[in-house]
């Protein structure tokens, strides 16, 4: 049974409009510093490469995964990595900045229907607080103007909410071109397409093909270019692959399902990094 609703709802997202909202490497992220390359610190690193033994047990379609990720890394090597390296040597980090935030702003609808589905009041109040500030004073979400105000982004979805509702994860899945995911977050990825209201809008224009694929391939670009020293990094020092990746997208979405996981992002401003500064010259 497991098989088939695997095989279902990996067939039903490839053939969706859409594809999905965000691609997996963002998906297991927190977007805490849209623009920004991140970095794997030591500790995770470590994990990662010594995963917990489920691991293997939870990856019943292991053969079949394993040709999506080889063709999904074909993919990589030849287009995507080239693109996500072109885009982070030619764009500034701060246009690149503006371009996660507006990215970040269109999703907080669906992050404001996955804090009411949670029973998460406050949190859903801040969301359309977050929504209407950055809308409007923040020029279409281009700034964070929001986490000036003390109202910091807290990231939900779909595949969270059911997890909170007590579903388990699932059987591990690697989607076509979309990478790393689980039966859980799968699903939850056609949730968050449904709660979408911008999604409902473009369906009912003449341009809907073209808003779902330029928006889906700006999400992609700007998850694989955040993520790219550590993809780099996993790839060069992984013995397989394959085993890494999986670990690595597993122990993510598990911290953020986690009851005990803090989600409050808070958008690092530029005054901060100055005291910061300040700080380090001290010593």
């Amino acid at each position: 049974m497991n098989y088939f609703f695997t095989i279902l709802f990996s067939l039903l997202l490839l053939i969706s409009p859409v594809q999905a909202q965000e691609d997996a490497y963002s998906y297991m992220d927190t977007d805490e510093h849209p623009g920004e390359i991140l970095e794997i610190n030591p500790e995770e690193f470590e994990e990662i490469f010594d995963p917990p033994s489920d691991l293997e047990d939870n990856d019943p379609l292991e053969s079949i995964n394993r040709v999506t990720f080889g063709v999904n890394s074909f993919l990589d090597d030849i287009l995507f990595d080239p693109i996500s390296a072109m885009y982070v040597g030619v764009v500034p980090e701060f246009l690149r900045e503006r371009i996660g935030y507006f990215l970040r702003n269109l999703s907080e609808p669906i992050v404001l229907v996955n804090n009411l589905l949670q029973g998460e009041m406050q949190d859903a109040e801040d969301t359309l607080r977050r929504f209407a500030i950055n809308s409007t004073v923040g020029l279409g979400g281009i700034f964070d103007v929001s986490t000036d105000l003390d109202i910091p982004y807290k990231r939900e979805d779909f595949g969270l909410t059911l997890a909170s509702w007590g579903f388990e994860e699932g059987p591990y899945i690697v989607l076509p071109i979309l990478g790393p995911s689980n039966l859980r977050d799968t699903i939850g990825r056609i949730g968050d397409y449904g709660f979408d209201s911008i999604n409902w809008w473009a369906y009912f224009t003449d341009d809907n093909a073209f808003y779902s694929y330029t928006r889906t391939g700006a999400q992609v670009l700007d998850a694989k270019s955040d993520n790219i020293e550590i993809i780099t990094d996993l790839k060069t020092n992984s013995i397989d692959p394959y085993v890494t990746f999986r670990s690595w997208y597993t122990e993510r979405r598990r911290g953020l399902s986690s009851k005990n996981e803090e989600r409050v992002i808070e958008t690092a401003q530029p005054e901060d990094e100055d005291e910061e500064n300040l700080e380090d010259d001290e010593y």
